[in-house]
């Protein structure tokens, strides 16, 4: 007669930031009385807002362990099912569940104007490139605020879409003389936190 089994489920790290590598692993022992090694596969199953991620693993001292980052930001939970199937007629099968949170990773912004210094009339770069902050992962989509000051007085603002690389660009000629400040903010999106400010100063010569 095959022996019944438990099989238990824990997620490291949890909760986990989106772009960070999550290890499911599964522990299948032998319901007692029973007793021996369960051997076999187990089936990992990840059912959340963003789809559903599936993967296996196969046992090895009763443990099999699954590994993926391919997991969105949300804030309800992912359902983490594992079904553990025996390869010979030993063992029964059996499931056990766990849930995960994913979080959305931290940002930083990096805000660049080109020349810098530069003269009046003078096309100026302004580039800003966002990053995740580790252990979070990825390339963020959505917007970068930037706002220039003239004298604490904020004389443009514009609100720009990053690229698929994590970059904006724009370009201006129109600012008067004198000592500006660039200030840039991601706005954030699913998967990813606005960041904190980023500065650069600038000075536009006569």
């Amino acid at each position: 007669m095959a022996s019944p089994t438990i099989t238990l489920v824990t997620v490291t790290p949890n909760p986990s930031v989106f772009g960070q590598p999550v290890t499911f692993t599964a522990t299948v022992t032998a319901n007692p009385p029973a007793t021996g090694t369960p051997t076999g596969t187990v089936a990992f199953t990840l059912s959340g807002p963003g789809g559903t991620v599936t993967g296996s693993g196969t046992l090895s001292g009763g443990v099999a362990t699954f590994t993926t980052s391919a997991l969105d930001a949300n804030a309800t939970a992912y359902t983490v099912t594992a079904v553990y199937n025996p390869d010979t007629a030993t063992f029964l099968t059996s499931t056990g569940t766990d849930t995960h949170t994913v979080n959305r990773a931290d940002t930083k912004v990096t805000i660049t104007s080109i020349p810098n210094p530069s003269t009046v009339g003078e096309t100026v770069s302004y580039i800003a490139f966002v990053e995740a902050v580790p252990p979070g992962t990825g390339v963020p989509t959505g917007n970068v605020a930037t706002a220039i000051d003239v004298m604490d007085q904020t004389v443009f603002f514009t609100s720009v879409a990053l690229d698929s690389n994590g970059f904006t660009l724009f370009t201006d000629n129109a600012f008067p003389a004198g000592a500006d400040t660039v200030s840039s903010q991601y706005e954030g999106d699913a998967n990813f936190n606005a960041s904190p400010f980023d500065t650069d100063p600038h000075i536009i010569n006569p």
